[in-house]
């Protein structure tokens, strides 16, 4: 996923479209406005788009994409992202391959990328087992919580993962141990170039065996604390900035530089905590993304701190 997508050569979208609906009888979307499928809801056209429900449909996807030479994006929930005013040029595929498989007895769940955070965290505290009840507060894919170590409450992916499943860019299939994932704050490989070209498929965790009640105790004492700390319901693309080194908060040095309520066009930096930026109506891609600037350089000035964005801007943006 790389910060801003810029158009690029690619075969006709008619001739792609129909090709994938007759190989891999998928239905396509022409011009879908991508601000129906982002957290945020802002977002212009993909040139195409897809919804895979399985990870047979997702190889095979990748596989076809690759040796077109047709430009692909897999995308999530679409909770961490702001998709450019002018939409995505090539195929958007949407991952909801959402299998898995537990085995309770050794502890571990092996789950398909387009499994939901939340349903992860519940899945785990039906078999009895702790240790992703964090996952209930990210609102995004097992896939996208790979890519972006993502983590709340104290766990984070790093923590529990044990393998993660890869296609490459050449179409092999492997198995990965975590240690060649390279996982680091809020971050893998698969956001660095190294990681260029390759699609999570699946990912496997280990947990430990739990008193169902504690682990339910634990799940309602997250929701609680979402609810009191964080602007829910209201749509966003969850923290924009990453906490700095040395255990400061973003949220707090952006309050602290004035932003806290600051609005630019539909956009407005969360009253309740001031490192979520909301769509309160209206707001365009641009907006969010000059106000996410804004932010960043009133904590610069304020603060000689320069803020690490956690969400990806991704599509076309105007020049």
């Amino acid at each position: 996923m790389s910060d801003t997508q810029r158009a690029q050569p690619w075969v006709d979208a008619e001739t792609a479209a129909r090709e994938m609906e007759r190989r891999l009888s998928l239905k396509v979307l022409r011009k879908e406005p991508l601000a129906e499928h982002t957290t945020m809801r802002v977002g212009g056209p993909a040139d195409l788009l897809v919804t895979i429900r399985d990870r047979f449909a997702l190889r095979g996807l990748v596989r076809l994409a690759a040796s077109r030479g047709w430009p692909l994006l897999v995308l999530g929930r679409g909770s961490n992202v702001v998709v450019g005013d002018a939409g995505i040029r090539g195929i958007v595929a949407l991952n909801r391959s959402a299998g898995y498989d537990v085995d309770q007895a050794a502890g571990t769940i092996s789950f398909d990328s387009g499994v939901p955070m939340a349903k992860a965290s519940t899945i785990a505290a039906e078999a009895g087992l702790t240790g992703l009840e964090f996952a209930l507060a990210i609102p995004g894919n097992i896939g996208g919580a790979i890519w972006a170590n993502a983590g709340a409450h104290g766990g984070e992916m790093a923590a529990i993962t044990t393998s993660v499943t890869l296609l490459r860019a050449d179409g092999t299939e492997v198995d990965i141990p975590a240690a060649d994932a390279a996982f680091a704050y809020r971050e893998s490989r698969f956001k660095r170039p190294e990681g260029s070209g390759e699609v999570i498929l699946g990912a496997s965790v280990a947990l430990q065996q739990g008193e169902p009640d504690l682990i339910k105790a634990h799940l309602e004492e997250i929701r609680r604390w979402r609810r009191e700390h964080q602007p829910l319901g209201i749509p966003s693309a969850g923290s924009v900035f990453r906490n700095p080194p040395g255990g400061q908060s973003a949220g707090a040095l952006i309050e602290a530089a004035g932003m806290k309520g600051v609005r630019i066009g539909g956009a407005e930096v969360a009253e309740m905590h001031a490192n979520w930026i909301l769509n309160r109506g209206g707001a365009t891609a641009a907006d969010i993304r000059a106000l996410h600037d804004a932010c960043r350089d009133a904590v610069q000035a304020q603060h000689g701190i320069t803020l690490a964005t956690e969400i990806a801007f991704i599509g076309e943006f105007a020049a």
